[in-house]
């Protein structure tokens, strides 16, 4: 297995060359790239994009400071007037995703439901995986905790849906915990075959009155009052100590990518955290 981390927790705040010397730091030499990385765009709908920008500028400077791309990840906000633009909106928008990733030399692609209807995803989502395919680029879909994706049950069925071997799922444990999902073993099991890339954070219950130190997030699904504390990868509820077992069992030899979702002065201390338990567990596990 392969360590990565998001860049977008220091997107807004940090160019990719200072994002680069961090990682660089942490002795770790991929990145999750999403377009906010990327110069270019005047509008925040733009930024969010990866149209117009300069990949080949970005894959020079990689390349130079020996950093490979994990994974060239599209949010939300590329995509989100898709219901009112129509298909190719968001159509668009990801194939010029697959383009990024084919010059930046990832051979996957994240992305997210975004509320979106499992119908009205798979039909814009359709076209893109054949390209994708045609490129040999695998799509990969991340589970968020408020939408069809949330669940195991709810994933599975968009993957079958869509039928393609150049179409998985990104699994984030935390995310469904989130979703009052259990994340290990019963939703790994459900998915294992599908996973293409993994997703690490920590995180619980949030509760101040105990642990005023975590980050108050988004609600637990099918909540009113209680959220999600996010946390280090040690200190979460998901056992991650179980599932990067699983992981090397199963044979899974892609990137664990580490996005701790603190605020961003706080980033440091737990990439920190983050990556010396994961450096350190994964070589022990290479021992076994």
């Amino acid at each position: 297995m392969k360590l990565a981390i998001s860049g977008q927790l220091l997107s807004h705040t940090h160019d990719l060359s200072s994002i680069i010397d961090i990682f660089r730091s942490l002795e770790v030499d991929a990145i999750d790239l999403w377009p906010e990385n990327i110069p270019g765009g005047a509008t925040s709908e733009e930024r969010a994009r990866y149209e117009g920008k300069d990949i080949e500028q970005v894959r020079d400077l990689l390349q130079a400071r020996q950093i490979r791309v994990a994974c060239v990840t599209i949010g939300g906000m590329a995509i989100k007037k898709a219901s009112e633009e129509g298909l190719a909106y968001a159509t668009k928008a990801l194939i010029a995703t697959v383009d990024a990733a084919a010059v930046l030399g990832s051979s996957l692609v994240n992305c997210y439901l975004e509320g979106f209807s499992p119908d009205f995803f798979v039909e814009f989502m359709r076209p893109v995986v054949d390209y994708a395919a045609s490129k040999n680029i695998m799509v990969a879909l991340e589970n968020e905790a408020h939408d069809a994706s949330g669940t195991a049950e709810g994933l599975k069925a968009i993957l079958k849906h869509i039928n393609s071997p150049y179409f998985g799922t990104s699994y984030d444990p935390c995310n469904y915990y989130q979703a009052n999902e259990e994340p290990f073993p019963r939703a790994y099991e459900i998915l294992k075959e599908h996973i293409r890339y993994v997703h690490l954070k920590g995180g619980c219950r949030y509760d101040p009155q105990y642990r005023p130190g975590d980050h108050c997030g988004g609600t637990l699904r099918d909540t009113i009052n209680a959220h999600i504390g996010y946390t280090t990868i040690t200190d979460g509820v998901a056992n991650a100590d179980g599932i990067l077992r699983r992981l090397v069992k199963d044979g899974y030899t892609g990137y664990i990518t580490v996005e701790p979702h603190v605020p961003v002065e706080q980033a440091l201390a737990y990439y920190r955290a983050d990556m010396a338990y994961l450096h350190s567990r994964l070589q022990e596990l290479k021992q076994l």
